[in-house]
């Protein structure tokens, strides 16, 4: 597991900071919906900050038996891995000094596996940026110049297990991993193309009363079709799993005089 604490993050009163993953993009396949992907980068200003969780490459090669489908390649050469390299760094790059690491996911890791290069880790030195790996705990420092600071703690990992054909068994699945974390305020899964989100109360002593503490569980979505538009299925169709709308939840993050307000969009 990569433990980053990323550089600290300057702010005013008032800021507020988006945190937007990037989990599950399947660059390379011919169902990636790469424009709603762009629109989904571009939607960002200097406040804004990408966390990459795995599988942003499809990363399926031919001798991949199990998963490889010519009509779902979308690459042209025989050099799957670093056409789909190349793809990645043409989206990233103009967001690249807002990346706050770049992890990996079980594509990927296939990859790594079995032809002895890490997409992910090669990436990720292309665009100065950490490898956060399969698992990672992320810190962010929110600084004012006066010296007043406030932390978010992100656990983040691609995920494990199949995807479920029922609406909350996913939330109900990596919600059992939250109990394992203490001084996390979010959790990012990946993996089974969900984009779904929950809120999670804890209470807590402080001073003369109790106050909510709450943890966000965020499953950070796909832009992956689920369904073709051809006589031919794509992976997930032949599976059964329910369509499932692109795009991903995010975090607003505003630093005030007491704490720090947490809140999800979608």
């Amino acid at each position: 597991m990569i433990l980053h604490e990323h550089k600290t993050i300057p702010y005013k009163y008032g800021n507020v900071f988006k945190i937007k993953p990037v989990f599950d993009v399947h660059l390379g396949n011919r169902y990636c919906d790469e424009r709603a992907f762009k629109k989904y980068l571009d939607d960002s200003d200097d406040k804004t900050y990408f966390v990459i969780g795995g599988d942003l490459l499809d990363s399926v090669i031919t001798k991949d038996v199990k998963r490889y489908m010519k009509h779902s390649d979308a690459t042209e050469s025989d050099a799957i891995i670093d056409e789909q390299i190349d793809m990645a760094y043409e989206y990233l790059k103009p967001h690249e000094d807002r990346i706050l690491g770049i992890g990996s996911g079980n594509h990927e890791n296939a990859i790594s596996k079995y032809c002895g290069t890490n997409p992910a880790r090669r990436l990720a030195k292309m665009l100065n940026t950490v490898s956060l790996g399969y698992s990672w705990i992320l810190r962010l420092r929110f600084r004012m110049k006066a010296g007043r600071g406030r932390t978010v703690c992100i656990r983040g990992m691609h995920g494990w297990g199949g995807g479920s054909r029922t609406q909350g068994a996913d939330l109900t699945k990596y919600s059992k991993d939250i109990s394992y974390w203490g001084n996390v305020q979010v959790f990012m899964y990946g993996h089974v193309h969900r984009n779904q989100f929950d809120r999670i109360d804890r209470l807590a002593w402080r001073g003369k009363g109790l106050v909510s503490e709450p943890k966000w569980i965020l499953i950070c979505g796909t832009f992956l079709k689920t369904y073709s538009l051809s006589d031919e299925a794509t992976y997930s169709e032949e599976k059964g799993y329910p369509p499932i709308a692109v795009g991903s939840p995010y975090l607003l993050v505003k630093p005030e005089r007491i704490g720090i307000n947490i809140e999800v969009r979608t």
